[in-house]
């Protein structure tokens, strides 16, 4: 039997992610049709068929989606073998996808700290948890860092980094420096994320059901509309106390005092028969020291915090345009 090639196996997931066999050819740099004759010579020589064709797209059959692990392998072992004496990276090895609190207030971080480190970046991608979930099970992205569940048995999460959410007003607003009550918050308006984000799902499981009452007065799809908004005084919002360490935003805002202290997990993520290379290898350890930095300075600024007096409050109105 004529043994497959690596070149095969790279346009067999070229397509396979591309969904089309011209977007394919030109992420390879070849004309269609080697890239055409190049999946019927491997179609042939494994006796199966891997795509279905319907309406100028093409699909993975079921044996195509049972090969992806083996060829998504196969290919980066021999990324790995020939990166393996090589000083310098002058390009990207894999792909990161990331959901948007950890898009927002996070990745640029572990980007510049990863490249200070290494000299090159993983290329990165922002979108909603089930994106991210989609992308991961199409092999189009290789590792995420998520902050909500995922429900697809292919794919598999471990834990990263512990995220505290709170309740987020101006520093001027009524209800900042000092305790309140459930019900006073029955009493506000919200500004939240948009329904089925991984953000408002903490918030309607974690903080509603405490509130006999909700006033939701806007749900917006960016970090930064709400953030807007919410300086404009239109309402609360719920969100990663990270927030509160941005360079631009955090300096006007301040965490609403409530009863009870919510918290949700961080995770790695990737699609279950993913081989993890030794770059993805790399970039989750990188991760992982990150994450015990970010917990160890947020527990020496929550002690510095018991310990000084309440800082003078500091208008938003400087922002507000």
């Amino acid at each position: 039997m004529v043994p497959i090639t690596l070149r095969q196996l790279q346009v067999f997931l070229a397509i396979a992610k591309a969904e089309n066999i011209g977007a394919a050819a030109e992420s390879l740099s070849m004309s269609k049709s080697a890239v055409s004759q190049a999946l019927s010579e491997l179609e042939g020589r494994l006796g199966v068929q891997l795509f279905d064709r319907s309406r100028g797209r093409i699909f993975l059959t079921a044996e195509g989606r049972r090969m992806m692990p083996q060829a998504d392998e196969m290919v980066h072992r021999a990324d790995d073998i020939s990166d393996l004496f090589r000083q310098t990276r002058r390009y990207c090895q894999f792909r990161v996808g990331c959901t948007r609190t950890i898009g927002t207030f996070m990745i640029a971080d572990l980007l510049r700290s990863f490249r200070d480190e290494k000299g090159w970046m993983p290329a990165a991608e922002i979108a909603n948890t089930r994106i991210i979930a989609e992308k991961l099970s199409r092999f189009e992205l290789d590792v995420a860092l998520i902050e909500g569940p995922v429900t697809d048995t292919d794919l598999v999460t471990t834990p990263w980094m512990s995220d505290e959410m709170v309740v987020v007003a101006p520093k001027d607003h009524p209800l900042t420096g000092r305790p309140v009550t459930y019900h006073e918050l029955e009493n506000v308006s919200w500004v939240l994320r948009e329904k089925g984000s991984s953000t408002r799902d903490f918030f309607e499981t974690q903080l509603r059901q405490r509130l006999a009452r909700v006033d939701v007065a806007a749900e917006l799809n960016s970090f930064d509309a709400i953030l807007r908004t919410v300086l404009l005084g239109l309402g609360l919002t719920y969100m990663s106390r990270r927030v509160l360490n941005d360079p631009y935003y955090g300096r006007f805002l301040s965490p609403v005092q409530i009863p009870d202290r919510f918290h949700r997990q961080l995770t790695f993520c990737h699609e279950r028969g993913k081989y993890l290379s030794s770059d993805i290898e790399s970039w989750i350890e990188h991760c992982r020291n990150y994450a015990r930095i970010m917990e160890r300075r947020a527990a020496e600024t929550e002690a510095e915090v018991r310990q000084s007096p309440a800082p003078p409050v500091q208008s938003a109105s400087a922002v507000v345009y």
